[in-house]
């Protein structure tokens, strides 16, 4: 019998159907099914995350002179090898800066994360071991910037790589980025790449900085996870003395000298206003939670305590808190004559100021000609910017709590404001969210310390306990 050909044709096209619907499978040949994360080895991850962190406390990036680009090439080899997109930038001769991505799907805008390779200078004489030496000894791992900001830059690096290797599938790109320059200011470091290259953070909507303080008791128990929303900024400014120069054998009450002197003694005797803006009356609300019931109100409702005479002497007895309720003045470089028997003809001081959040330089500087009183006086800024704060109620914020809430059940969130400056403020301006968190939890003795001191280090364990938590709220914003 003769067969129908276009009988036959039509079995064979139902047989491919059933096939493929047998087959599970409804994607296209040229779109696979999204294969599950590629579970992580945290104990492998950890340990590779302190040999990592030990080989990047070897390199001095000292600033000055900086040298940052070594920095950015030590990442730049890592992120090589791993397949991670990346560019390193060298605005300055040796001012190196590292960009790298791990891209989402696009339906979340990025989150940066953002740290700074350089340190500041040391002093051997006081150091009992090499700054640069990378040592691990007692349960804490050594070096200038293992506190400020060594550590915090590999957790988030070691979590870009811990992203890139499950190969899961991201909504949000994740940017990491290494900066330079942030201990004289930032404007040859986050402050140039802001402004040169903001294209390449692709409208991101939050970023992770240094600048975060956790709260635990002797006991061990977690009190409190800091997310700091703000913090206070520079007000660097030098004040100038002019008057006549001549020989030191005929005093001059006039002089130059004399005359930067009684102002530096006005500014030494005042006393700036207390000024509780909303970013800081909210940090005090969220503190009031860790106080005790009989502390608790004073904090819960800081604008009419602070009316309260002892409560205030009380509260400014600590030098962090008075620090967040006033502007600050430091007078920290003097310059006069360069020999003993000659008055000069101008002499100089520069003053570390910082105002909170809220206040405007300009007022500031009015502020302080009225109490120096001397039109023979000129200030001039060295350097200076507004003081922003991020909101609270965010993505991230809530990311925070969630992954805190079962590492560190009863502990409190809290918004500390930073009396200190980090390189936030250039990405607030571009409308990013900028916050503070540490995911170092742990009391002073085992966290280490030494910011800016002598033998800094960091505990071994905190470290490798804050390499995955800062993993695990990264991963819960961007999954």
């Amino acid at each position: 019998m003769e067969k129908n050909p276009g009988h036959f044709k039509q079995l064979f096209s139902a047989f491919l159907i059933l096939l493929f619907v047998l087959s599970g499978s409804a994607e296209p040949a040229g779109n696979p099914k999204p294969k599950d994360p590629v579970a992580i080895n945290w104990e492998d991850l950890q340990q590779e995350a302190v040999d990592l962190l030990v080989q990047y406390l070897r390199i001095d990036t000292t600033n000055p002179p900086g040298n940052e680009i070594k920095a950015a090439g030590f990442f730049a080899e890592i992120c090589k090898r791993e397949g991670i997109e990346h560019r390193v930038f060298e605005p300055f001769p040796g001012r190196g800066i590292l960009w790298a991505r791990i891209k989402g799907d696009g339906s979340r805008r990025p989150v940066i994360l953002l740290n700074h390779t350089d340190v500041v200078p040391h002093s051997p004489d006081y150091w009992t071991v090499d700054a640069f030496g990378g040592l691990i000894k007692d349960g804490f791992i050594y070096g200038r910037g293992a506190i400020d900001m060594k550590s915090l830059g590999m957790a988030q690096f070691v979590t870009m790589l811990a992203l890139k290797r499950s190969k899961a599938l991201l909504k949000r790109d994740v940017i990491f980025l290494a900066t330079a320059d942030e201990e004289a200011g930032g404007r040859v470091g986050a402050g140039w790449f802001a402004e040169n290259h903001a294209e390449l953070l692709g409208n991101a909507e939050y970023l992770f900085n240094e600048g975060g303080s956790n709260q635990v008791d002797s006991n061990g128990r977690v009190l409190s996870i800091g997310v700091g929303p703000s913090e206070k900024t520079p007000a660097w400014l030098r004040l100038t003395a002019t008057g006549l120069a001549g020989h030191a054998s005929i005093p001059n009450p006039a002089s130059s000298v004399n005359r930067l002197i009684r102002a530096l003694n006005k500014l030494l005797d005042y006393s700036p206003p207390v000024r509780i803006t909303p970013v800081v009356e909210q940090s005090f609300k969220a503190m009031a939670k860790t106080l005790p019931p009989d502390q608790a109100p004073f904090f819960e409702n800081i604008r009419e305590s602070l009316k309260n005479p002892d409560f205030l002497r009380k509260l400014e007895s600590d030098p962090a808190l008075k620090a967040v309720t006033r502007n600050t003045i430091s007078i920290t470089i003097l310059e006069g004559s360069n020999k003993i028997n000659i008055i000069p003809p101008v002499a100089s001081a520069e003053i570390d100021t910082r105002l909170v959040p809220g206040e405007k330089l300009g007022d500031w500087i009015n502020e302080l000609k009225n109490v120096i009183r001397d039109e023979g006086i000129k200030i001039d800024t060295i350097l200076a910017f507004e003081a922003n704060a991020s909101p609270v109620e965010t993505d991230l914020v809530a990311a925070v709590k969630r992954v805190s809430n079962k590492r560190y059940p009863g502990a409190v969130i809290t918004y500390p404001v930073l009396a200190g400056f980090t390189d936030s403020h250039y990405f607030r301006k571009l409308g990013v969210n900028c916050y503070g968190f540490s995911p170092f939890v742990a009391g002073q003795r085992d966290l280490g310390g030494g910011f800016h001191g002598n033998d800094e280090k960091i505990g071994k364990q905190p470290y490798m306990d804050g390499v995955r938590y800062f993993f695990e709220i990264v991963d819960n914003m961007v999954r």
